[in-house]
């Protein structure tokens, strides 16, 4: 096995795959302030997080099909690209409602990482490298619900609920220079 290049793709591909949840995991703590910010009730602002839900989730079955069609690299880069324009978007919201469609699209975009990586282990690996590789993804994102929270409420603390939408921003912005750097496989088509 080539354990750096193998290693290195592990990492690159679990980013991939963390952004979405990390998208959620790391907003938690905002939705207080953010109702606050936004003259809000509580159950308005949860809708926000409930919008994002519902376009990752449904939008998951899309990018696999797309990925499918048109190769694993304009799917996954659209997705990333509409993921950091909502993002921005969300950085810059005025109203709930501005924000409640805004995460709907950043949820669109999150879920291209979460199904693009998982493609792209398929074609890169087989047998027992992939069960690997797909064991090393799960690692990755299962230490996002863990790390975000965390995250989310140091920069909430020091600079408010829409520095949140500007770190995911900028995580979505280093996401297709990481998958640029992924080995051989379908990645490029």
């Amino acid at each position: 096995m080539h354990s750096a290049h193998y290693l290195r793709n592990a990492i690159l591909l679990g980013l991939l795959t963390a952004v979405g949840p990390f998208a959620v995991d790391m907003y938690l703590p905002a939705l207080p302030a953010i109702g606050t910010s936004l003259d809000a009730p509580a159950n308005t602002v949860m809708l926000s997080l409930t919008s994002y839900f519902v376009s990752f989730g449904l939008f998951q079955l899309l990018f696999g099909s797309l990925a499918d069609v048109y190769g694993r690299k304009l799917p996954l880069y659209g997705g990333i690209a509409l993921f950091v324009l909502a993002g921005i978007g969300c950085a810059l919201a005025n109203s709930i409602e501005a924000l409640i469609v805004l995460r709907f699209l950043q949820g669109i975009g999150g879920a291209a990482g979460i199904i693009v990586p998982r493609a792209i282990v398929r074609d890169m690996y087989s047998g027992v490298e992939e069960v690997k590789m797909m064991s090393m993804l799960m690692l990755v994102f299962s230490v996002s619900p863990l790390l975000a929270p965390l995250a989310g409420s140091f920069l909430i603390q020091d600079f408010g609920w829409r520095a949140v939408f500007w770190v995911l921003t900028a995580i979505g912005i280093a996401s297709p220079w990481h998958a640029g750097h992924l080995g051989q496989g379908n990645v490029a088509a």
